[in-house]
């Protein structure tokens, strides 16, 4: 039997071993646990189950029982799966003379990368009208793999290995979209995620904001685990600053590898060999954000072998991940199961530009949920360009807020109804220039009926009013409220001086002088809709900013 395993024989191995066990059943009790291994391998776990029992029955060493159990229960776990579950069916989605593996996708499905081995190097491709780009951020030394993509497909994170800027084996780095298929030079994402051990397998949130990798860092729970991180800033020369890793609970003393964070930013898939599976390392899905039971996504895709590198594309329905079941490594696609597959997201398009029309790069376009209370996206002018693009949920509150400066801060609220994949929203945001007279609604201040307390959720809008100022120091203001006509005009007067004044006190408590404001009260004196419907009689309740001297 050992001769036949040096040959890498594995039939004949068993077929001794099993034929010196019918000699004596109790001269090499070790040798039960071998079996076992060797039929978990092929996925005969019947018979693998069977030898795993007799090995904990008959070796008197039990040099390996922790792992027996352990092979035991996945044998249990797989036999009760391939009785009670059904294989979905699957479509070949990319294939090419080499291997290939590791999609990334954005959430427009139209940038599609991935990881190929070509004579023994790993690069990243993207597939562009059936063609393979051989992306140009490949020029340094070493291997590149493991990509993955914001939701708007701007920037894409990704494992370097043996490269010579690397502070150990392997890093990861981040390049931005410079055209349709060109990528700026990488940079390495630097401390306190690398380190001079083993990082690698990012996963970036849609936003940008969060990322998961992988990592075999001390203070870990296993051998490998997933860690994640939060962007803190981004210098003017891209160099981006992130939060000390944390290390999630749901990782095991096992190995936890290639997580794939959804866009919705709360549904992380990953590989872990330390949950009941089918063997190796199967793909497990978890809801970070209420801690749920890791759930093993089932027999589509995973096998007795290691399976890493799953995805799943925007409409939350989809799965691609990658198999050698025809001989050589290809990424296929199918259908989820509804207790696998994802909320649904959409996009919208953000279009900046001035009063005629022209094109303008912001010097910020932020979108939060107020129903999630998440930031949903967040542009800056170290990477400008004048269209933008963000995850939209169904039905969301979204606040939007744009600066540029010498521009009116712009601020507007919509809901974003039933979204359409296929049907995208576009949204034109017109900036327009600081002059004495212009002013500007605070769609995102909120009060109570008949209160002037100012609520939770105003805080983002007044933060983002006194970065305006502060933006444009020369710029003085009036700050007035406004009512609707219900009530009387000395309760509205009152009414509107009162909250007024809670948005120029919020200033002045933040630094901005008092010969820069006043506030003031109109009441219901300048309607700018009918106070005959509801909707009317909101549009009049507003908080109004108006620009008095440059």
């Amino acid at each position: 039997a050992d001769i036949y395993n040096k040959q890498g024989d594995k039939l004949r191995e068993r077929a001794a071993i099993e034929k010196g066990f019918s000699i004596d059943s109790l001269k090499y009790t070790s040798y039960y646990f071998i079996l076992g291994e060797s039929y978990f391998e092929e996925g005969d776990y019947s018979k693998a189950a069977f030898y795993y029992r007799q090995y904990m029955a008959k070796d008197k060493r039990q040099n390996r029982l922790s792992v027996a159990k352990k092979q035991l229960n996945n044998c249990e776990f797989a036999m009760n799966a391939l009785l009670t579950q059904h294989q979905q069916p699957t479509d070949l989605f990319i294939k090419a003379d080499h291997e290939v593996y590791w999609p990334a996708l954005d959430i427009t499905g139209n940038t599609v990368l991935y990881t190929a081995l070509i004579d023994a190097t790993e690069r990243i491709i993207m597939l562009k009208d059936s063609t393979e780009i051989s992306l140009e951020c490949n020029v340094q030394e070493g291997n590149h793999g493991t990509q993955s993509l914001t939701g708007d497909g701007q920037f894409m994170y990704f494992t370097g290995c043996e490269t010579p800027d690397s502070y150990g084996r392997c890093d990861i780095y981040f390049s931005y979209r410079l055209s349709d298929t060109q990528w700026s030079q990488p940079m390495n994402i630097g401390e306190p995620i690398n380190t001079r051990d083993w990082e690698a397998q990012p996963s970036i949130s849609s936003d940008g904001r969060r990322l998961f990798f992988a990592s075999n860092r001390p203070g870990g729970k296993g051998k490998s685990d997933i860690w994640y991180s939060e962007l803190r800033s981004t210098d003017a020369n891209g160099r981006q600053h992130w939060s000390e890793p944390m290390n999630p609970s749901f990782n095991t003393p096992e190995d936890e590898m290639a997580p794939f964070l959804y866009h919705d930013g709360s549904t992380l898939f990953f590989a872990s060999a330390g949950y009941p599976g089918m063997g190796g390392m199967d793909i497990y899905k978890i809801n970070i954000d209420s801690v749920t039971q890791p759930k093993n996504i089932g027999i589509t895709v995973n096998t007795q072998k290691a399976e890493m590198g799953f995805a799943v594309d925007a409409t939350g329905k989809r799965g691609y991940f990658s198999s050698a079941k025809d001989g050589k490594m290809s990424i296929y696609k199918y259908e989820l199961k509804d207790d696998i597959a994802c909320q649904p997201m959409a996009y919208m398009y953000f279009n900046v530009m001035d009063e005629s029309g022209y094109p303008l790069v912001a010097d910020k376009l932020w979108v939060k949920s107020y129903t999630t209370d998440a930031t949903l996206a967040l542009y800056d002018n170290i990477y400008p360009q004048s269209n933008m693009l963000t995850c939209v949920p169904s039905n969301t509150s979204l606040l939007i807020s744009v600066q540029r400066k010498g521009y009116l801060l712009y601020s507007d609220t919509l809901n974003s109804g039933m979204t359409d994949y296929e049907k995208p929203m576009k949204k034109d945001i017109v900036l327009k220039k600081i002059r004495e007279g212009v002013s500007f609604v605070l769609r995102g201040v909120f009060f109570d009926v008949n209160d002037f307390t100012l609520k939770k959720e105003s805080m983002d809008e007044l933060n983002q009013l006194l970065e305006f100022l502060k933006n444009n120091p020369t710029v003085s203001v009036e700050i007035s409220g406004h009512t609707d006509d219900s009530g009387t005009d000395e309760h509205n007067n009152k009414l509107s001086e009162n909250r007024a004044y809670e948005v120029y006190k919020y200033l002045f408590m933040n630094h901005i002088k008092q010969d820069r404001m006043n506030y003031k009260g109109y009441g219901k004196t300048r309607p700018i809709a009918s106070n005959a419907t509801a909707e009317g009689r909101a549009t009049n309740r507003r908080t109004v900013v108006e620009i008095k001297k440059m």
